[in-house]
């Protein structure tokens, strides 16, 4: 049985505390990860998301409550900033507006030199991530950041991460604003992260076609609170609870519902969460 990645142990964060308008935007949450999992985190904007995934590599500490990650207690007094960055890799959105170095080389070497690793491993490191993401070493790598297609920047700042190693790997919606050939291949790809390196991944979508396609498990949250957990199959196929607090179902889920309702209901109707999955259930 996989040891847990994430222990989160009744989580809360309560903004402007002790003001007229304070806010609890998360609210005595508690969850495990275990290792090499795959979860999203879905919810309605407001949610608690954004503030929750930041108490995971600790840029944000918590009201009350514990956050464990690979054993390190990121919420501890005192915590090792380094220690964290080892453990969590973040993916914020938009990340290529953080792009700042002269060349991508130089981009993707910037988190391990900030962790103190050898500038002989440095190089190796740096190539890794970038087969990674699939930019060629050779081609890219002494090439200035800003000279590459918005997909190709987006690729480079996730090997930024990379680059780092990390145990666990966060992406806060990592296919924002990308035309739908670049998000296919952002899909593919942290599909191909998590087969070749094993990492742990969390990801945070609106996007309920994304999450099904690739999340074992789904966290729904909504009012600071996790208010649902389970595989895909099971969470959407609460379809009027998660349109009752503002949330969808995939497509595919919910043409095969809208078939049930015009008297054509598919077999095992509860497994259509995905194109592949829905044509195999049209196919005779």
């Amino acid at each position: 049985m996989p040891t847990s990645k994430i222990i989160v142990k009744n989580l809360t964060h309560t903004y402007n505390k002790g003001l007229a308008y304070e806010t609890h935007a998360i609210d005595d949450v508690s969850f495990e990860v275990a290792e090499g999992e795959f979860c999203s985190i879905v919810g309605h904007t407001g949610s608690g998301k954004s503030t929750l995934i930041q108490h995971l590599n600790g840029l944000l500490k918590p009201t009350s409550g514990t956050v464990t990650v690979g054993g390190v207690d990121v919420t501890a007094k005192g915590a090792s900033v380094i220690d964290i960055r080892r453990k969590t890799g973040m993916v914020f959105q938009y990340p290529e507006y953080q792009l700042f170095e002269e060349t991508v080389y130089l981009d993707v070497a910037f988190g391990p030199k900030n962790l103190g690793i050898p500038e002989e491993e440095i190089e190796a490191r740096v190539k890794e991530a970038m087969a990674l993401v699939n930019l060629d070493f050779n081609e890219y790598a002494h090439r200035s950041p800003f000279e590459l297609s918005g997909g190709q920047k987006r690729m480079a700042a996730i090997a930024g991460v990379l680059a780092m190693r990390p145990e666990v790997l966060i992406l806060d919606e990592p296919t924002a604003g990308l035309d739908p050939k670049s998000h296919e291949d952002i899909l593919a790809l942290v599909a191909d992260i998590r087969r070749k390196t094993g990492c742990t991944v969390l990801l945070v979508s609106h996007n309920m076609d994304d999450v099904a396609a690739l999340s074992d498990r789904v966290f729904v949250m909504a009012a600071g609170r996790v208010v649902k957990v389970g595989p895909s199959e099971e969470v959407f196929a609460e379809e009027d609870f998660m349109k009752g607090i503002g949330l969808g179902v995939p497509r595919a889920r919910a043409f095969a519902s809208l078939l049930a309702r015009k008297g054509l209901a598919l077999p095992r109707a509860e497994r259509i969460l995905t194109p592949e999955t829905l044509l195999e259930a049209l196919t005779p």
